[in-house]
């Protein structure tokens, strides 16, 4: 299939070589010397725009995209607050869009462990807590990653109601919440550590990455699965029949 890239940085660059590994086709890279354009989509054509730019230039990505017609993926984080107008958008458009917080295959599998853990733990006396950690110039916190991890907690622990991700010097979270802890510094990939905690012992749940290739080999399977079709779908809702798809 032909594929456009939205944003050509270190994920650009990943998911161009996961593309070709495929078998794929690049016909265009936009980014910042190379702005996207309806015009530009429909004189390449592609089946599908594969978006890792930055949190505020995505809804106008997915204006152009819509303009265009043509499908997106958007591995983009940090919009959170933007996702209900991007998905009247693609509604309104009648178009297909896959959106993830991560790609990563691990991660989404990571989250299931963690729900189905949560549901085990809930009716035991632990608490529980939350850690990501990513490079430093990541500039969003918590990651995306972290908040979908909160929910697949949440989805489970029946004692716990809430997410906190920041708090006041002298103050501590309340027995109801669970603390997300961000770290940035050097080059670190992504690491999210889920930790239950009692007086008797500890049980702690990580998925390290260790290259950006799983997050753009995701991506990808996601291209090759929106193509041709119609709807919002969220990455780690439909994982299966992505895989399925495209195995």
């Amino acid at each position: 299939m032909k594929l456009a890239l939205a944003g050509y940085g270190k994920m650009g660059h990943e998911v161009e070589a996961a593309a070709k590994s495929r078998g794929h086709e690049i016909v265009a890279i936009f980014d910042i010397d190379k702005m996207l354009s309806p015009e530009s989509l429909k004189s390449y054509a592609p089946d599908a725009v594969i978006d890792f730019t930055q949190p505020d230039t995505v809804v106008t990505n997915v204006r152009v995209c819509t303009k265009a017609h043509v499908p997106m993926v958007i591995g983009t984080t940090g919009w959170d607050s933007d996702v209900l107008k991007v998905r009247k958008m693609i509604g309104d458009a009648d178009l297909g869009c896959v959106i993830g917080s991560n790609f990563s295959i691990g991660v989404n599998l990571f989250l299931k462990i963690v729900a189905d853990a949560s549901r085990l733990l809930s009716v035991a006396d632990y608490d529980v807590y939350i850690t990501e950690a990513h490079h430093r110039t990541k500039k969003d916190f918590p990651s995306g990653t972290a908040l979908r991890i909160s929910e697949a907690v949440l989805s489970g622990f029946k004692s716990k109601t809430k997410i906190v991700a920041q708090l006041k010097q002298g103050e501590a979270p309340s027995p109801e919440s669970i603390l997300i802890s961000s770290i940035r510094s050097g080059s670190i990939t992504g690491t999210h550590t889920v930790g239950f905690d009692s007086e008797e012992d500890a049980i702690e749940l990580t998925h390290r990455a260790k290259s950006r290739r799983g997050f753009a080999l995701g991506a990808v399977h996601a291209a090759e699965w929106i193509a041709g079709r119609k709807g919002f779908y969220r990455f780690e809702e439909h994982l299966t029949e992505i895989l399925g798809d495209n195995s």
